[in-house]
Formats: structure tokens, sequence, C-alpha cells
């Protein structure tokens, strides 16, 4: 039985995300896999119960990595199938058995630990993903319950993390409503003459956890609510005053192969620059424009000299400021990065250069397994260009494929004065598998956590204009070739979030640090 619980997790927790996107489910999805944790009689069945289920989240989840490994890189079937198992399939093994392990070390049947304990250990469990190089923050709770507008917007006060908490939250006292109410219909199977004060304890030990339950998704509604239309008539003014600037998204849906066969490189570019030009025939001398291409769309070191640049700077005219997607080639040093370059019309030339770098295809922190796509470098160096880029018209917090995952990241680069966020990414690595859809309510995740706009462009979409609330003002489709055009307003207010980062991670490890006490205390 315990194994057809953890079966029903990986299954639930699966169809909460896009494509499926029954997002209700996040917040029982959990349950039959803490359930049998809780069931296990011995430390091993733990053990087992946590590789079952990491197994089942991967293979529900993250089966696009080997299709990607497999037919996009081309790696050979059983290369493929080590990459998916040494570098996914281990460490996410790892992560969840040892909270498995963790688990039933604090384990106790109070509401504390359920209410309190569980969701901080899960908490850190996914936070690990973050921290180590080698891994990717991919697959948290939290960007499962993103169309859930209202109940998100709680993240400008304790970031998706907080998020994260109380859906766990509310999955492990599911747990204990479940167990407390077992336990009293025994009792009163035992005596049916219970004294008063015996069912009435019981009854509240029942009725308690369901309470917490529902203030812990009434409250964060409530306060959703407020938020939305309180963003929406500080933004509806920005408008009506004519602070509004034009956004264009670019997204040229070129495949893998074309843009880094190392042909065409002139004519993808002069591609884009058509597709980027003014509608209204002024040649980008009227209204403010910011353009975004997608990541590595300026692909070609060599190719950039000062003359491209002048071009490209005339043809978007002055009023105009285009942020693409680039390669930048340090000779002198031996350094490659994955940039995204600033280029005004008039005539100042910024460079971002990505931080973060993609485990295995940008950098290889323990095993190379990966094979030289064409003419795509597979060893980047780490920039270390500042956070926010003081770009002609205003300040802008950039981050380049993967980095939307890291929310502390982004929170950097508003906290030090970015008045509006650009992504600029290439999912078309990903096929129409759940990655896209997951990457896009990541960003709509970070708009939210730093009441910001942002601006996300990618190759073969998906590409969109996102408001402060998270929600897509407008959308491309997937693997088209075209122009997303819409408005954004720069912000400058910080949220709470934005000043003071993940406070929720001290806070779960305050209660951690509380339980391993108790834990202590109790074996003397």
């Amino acid at each position: 039985m315990n194994i057809f619980y953890i079966l029903i997790s990986a299954i639930l927790y699966t169809i909460s995300f896009p494509k499926f996107n029954l997002w209700w489910f996040a917040f029982i999805a959990l349950v039959p896999f803490f359930l049998a944790l809780d069931n296990a009689d011995t430390s091993l069945k733990n053990i087992f119960y946590g590789v079952l289920w990491s197994v089942g989240h991967v293979f529900g989840m993250g089966y696009w990595a080997f299709f990607t490994i497999l037919n996009h890189y081309e790696v050979p079937f059983f290369k493929s199938a080590l990459f998916f198992f040494l570098c996914i399939v281990i460490p996410m093994v790892v992560i969840y058995t040892g909270f498995a392990i963790l688990y039933r070390l604090l384990q106790r049947d109070r509401l504390f630990f359920y209410a309190f304990v569980a969701p901080s250990l899960w908490v850190f469990a996914t936070y690990i993903k973050e921290v180590v190089s080698f891994l990717i923050p991919w697959g948290g709770i939290e960007y499962a319950l993103v169309p859930f507008s209202k109940f998100i917007q709680f993240a400008d006060l304790t970031g998706g993390y907080g998020i994260m908490f109380i859906a766990v939250s509310v999955n492990s006292l599911f747990v204990y409503f479940l167990k407390r109410l077992k336990l009293l219909k025994n009792r009163q199977g035992i005596d049916d003459k219970g004294s008063d004060k015996t069912s009435a304890t019981s009854i509240v030990n029942v009725v308690s956890p369901l309470i917490l339950i529902v203030l812990l998704i009434v409250i964060p509604v409530v306060y959703g609510a407020h938020q939305l239309s309180k963003i929406d008539l500080i933004v509806g003014q920005e408008y009506k005053a004519g602070k509004s600037v034009q956004a264009v998204l670019v997204q040229g849906n070129f495949s893998t192969k074309e843009r880094w066969s190392g042909m065409g490189f002139y004519q993808r570019v002069m591609n884009y620059l058509e597709m980027s030009g003014d509608k209204s025939g002024d040649k980008g001398q009227g209204s403010e424009r910011v353009i975004v291409w997608p990541e590595n769309t300026l692909n070609s070191s060599s190719k950039l000299n000062d003359a491209m640049f002048v071009e490209i700077m005339r043809y978007i005219g002055e009023n105009s400021l285009l942020i693409s997607g680039g390669l930048k080639a340090d000779h002198k040093n031996n350094n490659v990065f994955n940039s995204a370059y600033f280029i005004s019309g008039t005539g100042r030339l910024l460079r971002y250069d990505k931080h973060i770098l993609l485990p295995y295809s940008e950098t290889s922190p323990l095993i190379d397994l990966l094979d030289t796509y064409y003419a795509a470098p597979n060893n980047f160096s780490a920039g270390q260009t500042p956070l926010c880029i003081n770009a002609p018209g205003g300040n802008v917090g950039v981050s380049i494929c993967f980095e939307i995952l890291y929310p502390g990241f982004i929170c950097q680069s508003v906290k030090e004065g970015a008045q509006y966020l650009v992504n600029i990414s290439n999912d078309s690595w990903f096929g129409d598998s759940p990655m896209p859809y997951l990457h896009l309510n990541a960003a709509r995740l970070r708009a939210v956590e730093n009441r910001r706009f942002l601006l996300r462009t990618s190759n073969s979409g998906f590409s969109a204009i996102i408001s402060p609330t998270g929600k897509v003002m407008a959308q491309s489709r997937l693997f088209t070739k075209e122009r997303v055009d819409g408005d954004f307003i720069k912000l400058d207010q910080l949220s709470f979030y934005a000043k003071h980062g993940n406070l929720i991670l001290l806070g779960a490890a305050i209660i951690l640090l509380t339980a391993l006490i108790q834990v202590v205390l109790k074996n003397e």
C-alpha cells in the first residue's frame, strides 16, 4: 500500500505542473508520500520510500532532460542514459532520500511538526539545488501554483520559498488530520462511552489542522486580492501619466543547427532587425522603445566589430535600446562569455556576462559527458559584471536562461536599482515539454516577488511581457516566428522581499534547530 501511495504522490505532483496545469493538486500531492514515510516501521523502509519518490519525481518531471541530450545534443543513447542517471537521477535521490531520513529523525506526532518542521525540511531540501553548482533548482512546487494568481501575491513578502513552505505545510497538515481522524475512530470503537473530556480533546485535535489549512490558504488569498488591486492602481496611474515604454520582443525561431552551424549569421541579424522595426515607420525616432532579442543571437564574436554595432545603432533609432543575447570572446585571457549586449541608438554599448552557468552545457563541474555541439562553446567563463545595468533610459536587471530560476540572484539586481527585468533565453532544446511552460512560470513569479515588469524573449518561445502581478500581458506561441508588442512601466519602489531577501530560510533554519534540540533532549 505504501508503494502505491508513493506512486500516486509522484503522479499528483507531476500533473500539478504544466502542461497539465492542475495546480490545485499541489496542495495534496505530497500527502501520500508523507503518509508512506509515517507508516514506515524501519529506517530502511523510510530510505526506500525516499528513493522511490525521487525516481518517480525525476521521471515524471525531468524526462525532458534525457530527450534533450539525445535529440538536440545528438549524444548516443547509452551516453545520454548515463548522463541522465548520474547527473539528474542520482542527485535527486540523494536530496529526497536525505529528506526522508531527516523526516524520520525529527518526526513527532504533534501539530508543530506537521505545520512547521516538515515544510521547513522540504524548503531546505529544495534550496540545496540552488546552492550546489552542479544542480539546477527546477521542479519547486511554488511554480505549479503560479496560475493561482491571488495566492502567489504574498511572494512579495516571502519570495517563492514562502509559497513552497505554505503549500507543503498544507500537505503535511492533511496528513496530521487523517492520522487524528483515524485515532479518533479507533478510540470510539474501543470505548463508545468515552468521557466528555477525552472526546472534546480528540475532536479539537481533528479540527485544529483543518482550521489551520483554511487559514493558510485564505489569508494569502485575501492579501493577494488587496495587492492585485493596489498594484494595478499604481501601474494604471503611471500609464495614464504617459510614462509607459514600448516593448518589442523578437522571437526568431531559428533551429539550433541554424544558429550554431556558422552559416547565415548576417542574414539572421538582418532578419531580427527587420522584425524589430518601428511600425510607425519613423525608425525609432518617436517614443522610447526597448527591443529584446533572445539568448546567443549575436553568437559570432569574431563578426561583432564596431562597424556592425554602428549599423545596428543606426537601424534601431536614437530612442531605442536593444538588449540582445550574444557571445563575447576574451582571447587575451582565454575566456568566452555568454553575454547580453545593451545597444543604444544614441551610441552607447554595454554588456552583461552570465554569472550562473548551466551545469554540463556551459561548464563541467564534475564530469564532461556532453560533446561539442557545432560551433557552440561548451566551456564558458562566469561573468563578473554588475547585476544591474545602468542602461540608457533606466536601470535593467538582466538574466540569461536558467538564471531566472534563482530568486535571490534576481532579487539582488532589483536591490541594486533595477527598474525592470529582462530574461533572454533559448528553450528550443526542450521541445514541447513542460520545461518552456515552467520557465515562463518562474519568470512570472520573479516579477511578483520584486514587483517589476519583466520582458522575456526566447528563441522559440515563450516570449512574454509580464506585469508586476505576474499577469502575462502579451505572449508568443511556442515554435513560431513572431514579434510581441506591448508597453511597460519602469518602477522604483522595493517590495519587502526585494529589500530583505529570503528571510523564510532563516525562519525555517530556526524551526529545524528547535526540532533538533527537542530530539536531543528527549534522547538524553
